[in-house]
């Protein structure tokens, strides 16, 4: 994706540096172009040096040798897939509100035709005044995204809504406008499970596992990017995906309770959660402590949310499981698939502690057609992408 940061002036610029560089990461192609307030805060040359494009904007030396500046705006404007302007100002967003341009960046705004986002970052007061309101309603009116600016510290030691958002969000939210839809997914609602469920013993301890949830939510973003209507369960503390409708869950009980308030209006299911099987028969109200003698715990069975859901299925809903086993791992995931009645699993071996964390990972995915190619080793970022596009391809042969 070729992408164009426009950084104007603030103590936040520092950071739309940040942001070209996540997006430089994250495999796209990234310029960048500086006003002149924002070059009082970040030079050209780093800019130029983080993303390995020249800088625009307020940069002399650019101009020396570009061959035909008089349309440069008209160039940038047809050559960017999206247009994210971080750290936003209320003057950047009040000149394009209003249709004024008198600089390189606001200028281009106003010609391109590519989705355009902004990431506001002022003072509270700035941000709450019903000018700038007014003025972020018509940019919205427009098409335009906004990502809404945190609460927290600002630079003038104030605290309220006025931070400049955390740079992966703002990455996030990039990649979900130029991002290309798959025909099977596009507008689809699908539920999606991730990360660990928690079962208490007492106020402190819990029984649990060791899943941490990050297949799950880069799930998450590769369905969102995908087209899809995402809706997100999550158990663990890992922080959810922008844009994704979130319920936070720690129990199965509750993990199963959201997910029935949600399946009946979804088209399909991504069951990546890490749902804890057994949970202790009674949970003590206060600490258990040290006893001298030996010591038992009872365990009940949680409930099965896959096993419910199925058997509450639509009759165009499909379902896509996980399993992680540590032997006969195909075996025992098409014995899971017909057992739930799956149309898809994908499973990974986790001998050795491999597919948990960060670290890359490598899936199976059967259908109901039978074992298919392995996917991986990849990053899960990376691996969540090529799942979507498998599934987005399976769903298309398949006419769901």
């Amino acid at each position: 994706m070729k992408i164009l940061v426009g950084i104007t002036g603030g103590i936040a610029a520092y950071r739309g540096a940040e942001l070209a560089r996540t997006l430089t990461k994250r495999g796209h192609v990234v310029r960048c172009c500086l006003t002149e307030a924002g070059s009082r805060f970040i030079t050209p040359l780093t800019l130029a040096s983080l993303t390995g494009q020249p800088c625009f904007g307020a940069n002399p030396e650019y101009h020396e040798w570009r061959p035909n500046p008089i349309i440069e705006h008209v160039d940038l404007a047809r050559w960017a897939d999206v247009v994210a302007v971080a750290p936003a100002t209320a003057d950047i967003m009040g000149k394009t509100a209003n249709g004024l341009a008198n600089d390189l960046l606001s200028t281009l705004l106003l010609a391109t035709t590519a989705p355009v986002l902004w990431a506001p970052a002022m003072n509270k007061a700035m941000w709450a005044h019903p000018a700038v309101q007014a003025n972020v309603a018509r940019l919205k009116g427009f098409g335009h995204t906004v990502v809404e600016p945190a609460e927290g510290m600002l630079a003038c030691g104030e605290e309220g809504a006025g931070r400049l958002a955390e740079v992966a969000d703002i990455a996030d939210a990039v990649e979900t406008l130029a991002g290309p839809a798959h025909p099977a997914l596009a507008g689809r609602a699908i539920l999606i499970t991730a990360g660990p469920t928690q079962e208490d013993l007492d106020p402190v301890r819990t029984l649990t596992n060791r899943s941490s949830g990050a297949m799950g939510i880069e799930l998450a973003r590769a369905f969102r990017n995908a087209g899809a209507r995402v809706s997100l369960v999550l158990g663990g503390d890992l922080p959810a995906p922008w844009g994704v409708p979130t319920v936070r869950v720690r129990s199965a009980q509750q993990m199963l309770e959201a997910c029935q308030a949600l399946w009946p209006d979804q088209d399909g299911l991504v069951a990546a959660a890490a749902v804890a099987d057994q949970r202790p028969q009674t949970c003590a109200q206060e600490k258990v402590k040290k006893g001298l003698g030996p010591e038992t715990l009872v365990l009940v069975r949680t409930p099965d949310v896959l096993s419910t859901l199925s058997a509450n299925r639509g009759r165009d809903q499909w379902l896509l499981g996980f399993a992680a086993e540590s032997e006969a791992h195909v075996p025992n995931a098409t014995a899971k698939l017909h057992m739930k009645h799956l149309d898809g699993i994908l499973v990974n071996d986790i001998r050795g502690g491999k597919g948990f964390g960060l670290q890359a990972n490598v899936l199976i995915p059967i259908t109901t057609s039978g074992q298919a190619e392995s996917l991986g080793p990849l990053p899960k970022d990376q691996l969540a992408q090529a799942v979507v596009r498998w599934w987005g391809d399976w769903l298309g042969g398949k006419g769901k």
